[in-house]
């Protein structure tokens, strides 16, 4: 049995990657061949989500043979921005407002010869420490039964902020803490807990055998060009947006953008599986209506044995706007022969104006987010939707 203190956590050399993504393709790549997949990583590598280091592979390994293929599990980074706004500081009347990165985290993955180990609860331990920021971690005391911190590398330890999709219920990660208080030989203060999951809440509508009301035009259609310029456009109002938050209920508000690939992610990674096995695929990946800037935008997913999903990936809509806007996203999934049409945390304002299309709201028992703050406050997650998800 090897010592916590005789593994560390490593960035995958190609030959880890390519050998990572050789074991995720059996739990994740339904309705792929393995070649289909591996080319889908391929080809996302080159996408703006991932390129320019925004994308790391990390493996658990042996010290004495890091480069391994015979790693014991796996995991990958997203790193993306986020913008952050605090209370007013003693003497100011405006929110302190900064631009940071936070990380999603995603594929988790240890193969069935090293499970039951508590590699994979390790692996996690140690990525707190290679992404958090220096000032961060500079309050904490790497645990001595652990050997040498992992090192600290290009593109990554500038962390405010690391989320996860929880797949295995809200314990296993929220037990993966990161380190003891300085000047004590017991884990806890800030790094007592890992990831703690935040509001699982998804709303759903049937659209089989529902009476949709009549909309008149005015709707524009976006396909993945467009979106991307909604995105950007999104994102400049979603920073004003974090800003008044702090103002309304004197807390620290943080968002992930959707631009820069972030929201782009949800449509290919889905579109790259049911381009594939679905006959006339869904064309469109949102919509917009009017001049006020109301949109929806999607991403589909075709599982077996499951209902076929349209999953909105980020809403924004008043509730003047927003039945018009449902109205056309329901019918448009109903006409491309889906089931349900599926809202992560919708604001209260906007349930109540879509009641008039019943839907379900549930607790979700998968893709439960779940975020570890680097920092002391307490903090708040806006726009906890799909867009972000990896």
């Amino acid at each position: 049995m090897l010592l916590l203190s005789e593994i560390s956590l490593y960035p995958a050399t190609r030959e880890q990657t390519i050998a990572s993504w050789k074991r995720t393709a059996v739990e994740w790549g339904t309705g792929l061949t393995l070649e289909e997949y591996i080319d889908r990583e391929l080809v996302g590598e080159k996408e703006e989500f991932a390129r320019g280091g925004k994308q790391i592979t990390w493996v658990l390994a042996p010290r004495n043979d890091p480069t391994t293929l015979d790693f014991f599990c796996s995991c990958e980074t997203f790193k993306r921005k986020i913008a952050i706004s605090h209370p007013a500081a003693p003497g100011q009347t405006e929110p302190t407002v900064e631009q940071g990165f936070g990380y999603g985290i995603a594929s988790v993955f240890t193969p069935p010869q090293h499970r039951g180990k508590g590699f994979a609860r390790h692996m996690m331990r140690l990525l707190h420490w290679v992404l958090s920021r220096e000032e961060y971690i500079s309050t904490l005391v790497f645990p001595e039964t652990w050997g040498a911190p992992p090192d600290r590398v290009p593109n990554a330890g500038d962390a405010f902020v690391a989320v996860l999709w929880s797949d295995i219920g809200p314990k296993f990660y929220k037990g993966c803490a990161m380190g003891l208080r300085v000047g004590t030989g017991e884990e806890g203060g800030s790094g007592a807990d890992g990831w703690v999951v935040r509001s699982p809440e998804s709303t759903d509508w049937d659209v089989r055998g529902l009476d949709l009301p009549e909309v008149e035009g005015g709707v524009t259609w976006l396909d993945e060009e467009s979106a991307k310029r909604v995105w950007g456009e999104d994102t400049a109002k979603i920073k004003a947006e974090v800003v008044e938050a702090t103002k309304a209920k004197g807390k620290t508000y943080f968002s992930f953008l959707p631009n820069e690939g972030v929201a782009e992610f949800q449509w290919f990674r889905l579109h790259y599986h049911f381009s594939k096995y679905v006959q006339n695929p869904p064309r469109y990946c949102g919509l917009r209506i009017g001049e006020g800037g109301a949109f929806a935008t999607w991403t589909c997913e075709y599982r077996p044995c499951l209902r076929k999903t349209l999953i909105l990936t980020r809403l924004r809509a008043n509730e003047e706007e927003v039945e018009r806007l449902m109205a056309e996203v329901l019918k448009y999934t109903r006409n491309n022969g889906l089931d349900v049409v599926e809202a992560w945390n919708l604001p209260p304002d906007l349930e109540k104006a879509l009641s008039i299309f019943g839907g379900v709201k549930v607790e979700r028992e998968e893709h439960l987010p779940a975020l570890k703050w680097y920092g002391k406050e307490r903090v708040e997650w806006m726009l906890n939707e799909r867009f972000c998800w990896c």
